[in-house]
């Protein structure tokens, strides 16, 4: 006999009972208890050397027996044999196998597969929901980055005039351009969920000047490429995919719920912080580079768009340039493998001619 402490199905109410050995199974008996329960009405949790011991009734009632030479003794009558597991967690090697293991799963899981699957979850995403989810990342991108453009209403309306030439009559989403003043972004473009391409006012100053000039040559055709480089995330729907691999249960219920607001207030930092894969990046590029051939627009100009802006921001921090600059978040910066991208841009330019 040993002793245990019995719990009912029906309270929370602790009960001290001795819990008897038979051979067909246990008997309890305690202040208004005594029970006889067949062995195969008895259930044994897995055993813990530090925890109490659990045995569980089929009417859902349980012992504890907290005594470590009673929990050995009830053991030894059930004939409990701990299974590889439970004799895995007695051993340190095993248990740090066990630990590396399960983080490369979760590793690889992460790394491969949950790229793959927001790939084919990105696809099923309705366009309407990927379009709503665009304007209210503007919202939020309005409220806390974004500040109104300086550059004047003509300046503003010749960059749109370009994204217009540019433009596929075959997009994917209708395709839509802001222009913003953004300090703390710099000279960049970033393209939202659902077709809206925002260029900053420290982007058009950076590659043209005057945005008031004739915006044609050399100077158009360097925006023409970031653009087109924009164009592709869009095309490739590389938000969504972001979005949906960085925060797969949020995007995934959004989607199919209808609920924008949580995933617009959570999108921003990702999609302002462009992390792309190398993938995502090497596919806008080819987008970019079709698309400014069928223009009959060198691929060598976003070559020289983003060695140019390279170039400043290098110089930038060497404090050589105006205050403003220095402190850009330039569009070389959010997008990896620069010198990578322009040798890309080169040989495509160079094939073309």
């Amino acid at each position: 006999m040993i002793q245990a402490h019995y719990f009912d199905h029906r309270q929370a109410l602790l009960h001290k009972v001795i819990l008897y050995f038979q051979t067909t199974g246990v008997s309890l008996a305690g202040e208004g208890i005594d029970r006889r329960i067949d062995r195969s009405q008895l259930q044994l949790e897995e055993a813990f050397k530090d925890a109490p011991c659990i045995l569980n009734f089929a009417d859902g009632s349980h012992c504890e027996i907290h005594a470590q030479a009673d929990k050995q003794s009830l053991l030894a009558h059930l004939g409990y044999h701990p299974s590889t597991i439970e004799r895995w967690q007695h051993k340190w090697q095993a248990a740090l196998l066990a630990v590396i293991i399960m983080g490369g799963i979760v590793f690889s899981a992460y790394q491969w597969g949950l790229p793959v699957l927001a790939d084919k979850v990105a696809i099923l995403v309705p366009v309407s929901y990927e379009r709503a989810l665009g304007a209210g990342v503007m919202n939020v991108l309005d409220q806390s980055i974004f500040k109104p453009s300086k550059l004047s209403d003509s300046g503003i309306a010749r960059v749109e005039q370009l994204l217009h030439r540019l433009r596929p009559t075959d997009t994917r989403v209708p395709i839509h351009l802001e222009v913003r003043n953004a300090p703390e972004m710099g000279a960049n473009a970033i393209a939202l969920p659902g077709g809206t391409i925002v260029v900053t006012d420290q982007l058009v100053t950076l590659l043209v000047g005057d945005a008031d000039r004739e915006l044609n040559g050399f100077l158009a055709e360097q925006l023409f490429g970031v653009m087109a480089h924009e164009l592709g995330h869009i095309e490739q729907r590389h938000g969504m995919r972001s979005l949906i691999s960085q925060g797969f249960l949020t995007v995934a219920l959004g989607s199919l719920f209808g609920d924008v607001s949580s995933v617009a207030a959570l999108a921003p930092a990702a999609l302002i912080s462009k992390e792309y894969t190398r993938e995502m990046e090497a596919e806008a590029d080819i987008y970019a580079i079709h698309l400014l051939t069928q223009r009959h627009i060198s691929p060598g100009r976003l070559a020289d768009a983003l060695a140019f802006i390279n170039s400043q921001n290098r110089r930038s921090s060497k404090e050589v340039t105006p205050k403003w600059l220095r402190s850009v978040y330039d569009y070389t910066a959010s997008h990896p493998a620069t010198d990578e991208r322009i040798t890309r841009f080169r040989k495509a330019a160079f094939a073309t001619e």
